[in-house]
């Protein structure tokens, strides 16, 4: 069974105090764009967006305070595939002017990455966002879980490969990143790769149950398909791991000779 990468939350905590604390409910309202993705083989693909967000409090937002914000891609079965500034990390922004319970808020980034798809992808674009006070003399109450449920919002959107290819949403993949087989396996495993990420290589990982290493193997970015001999490897089960870029997946294998 496939285990997919899956995209963790990161929460900010404002400074706490002796002061009273606003109560500002940020949400994601709206992303405008992008409505769809186009790959190109040569520059890549722009995920340049704009997005709305909205101050559903009973306190401002305050000159100065900031708003923390990523943009994040995943498959349908929340594979990662990208994120803005990284998996890991949030951008920000500073607010230029107050905005009242109600008020909303037009983000715009010109983004871009180097992956593209070798097939079309129905993919989820994902914004999430939250603010930070100016300053602990005027902390805001931090959003909490499960309160926080409108600071992310998607949308399900295609990601054309270069030709275009796909005249239908029926017609476009809608969850295969990257394809394992045959499963079980007995001397040979075929990777069948759907995304490169520009001219940086593609790397499958195998170990045991244990977590122990047990074959490494690189292709570089041509070479969507890749055969691994697994001829050496013992029957039993395995974990394959598979990266390309910020893309990273795993799979279970099992190995019957």
């Amino acid at each position: 069974m496939r285990k997919v990468y899956v995209l963790s939350l990161i929460m900010f905590i404002a400074a706490g105090g002796a002061f009273a604390q606003r109560t500002i409910d940020l949400s994601v309202d709206e992303i405008i764009t992008p409505t769809q993705l186009n790959s190109n083989s040569s520059t890549g693909t722009n995920l340049s967006t704009e997005f709305v967000l909205k101050n559903n409090g009973t306190d401002d937002v305050k000159v100065g305070d900031t708003i923390i914000y990523q943009m994040v891609i995943t498959s349908t079965s929340n594979q990662l595939i990208t994120a803005f500034p990284s998996a890991n990390q949030f951008a920000f922004v500073l607010a230029t002017k107050e905005m009242k319970s109600g008020d909303t808020i037009h983000v715009n980034r010109t983004l871009n990455t180097t992956a593209y798809f070798k097939q079309s992808v129905q993919v989820r674009y994902i914004i999430q966002a939250y603010i930070r006070n100016n300053g602990t003399a005027d902390p805001v109450s931090p959003e909490v879980a499960p309160g926080n449920a409108n600071n992310v919002k998607y949308n399900e959107i295609t990601w054309w490969n270069p030709q275009g290819w796909g005249v239908s949403v029926a017609d476009v993949t809608t969850t295969n990143v990257v394809d394992v087989y045959p499963n079980p396996a007995t001397t040979d495993l075929t990777i069948d790769w759907n995304i490169s990420n520009g001219n940086e290589n593609r790397e499958v990982v195998i170990y045991d149950m244990n977590g122990r290493e047990v074959l490494r193997q690189e292709v570089t970015a041509e070479i969507f398909t890749q055969s691994i001999n697994i001829e050496g490897l013992e029957d039993g089960m395995y974990v394959v791991k598979m990266t390309t870029g910020e893309f990273s997946t795993t799979e279970k294998l099992q190995v019957v000779h």
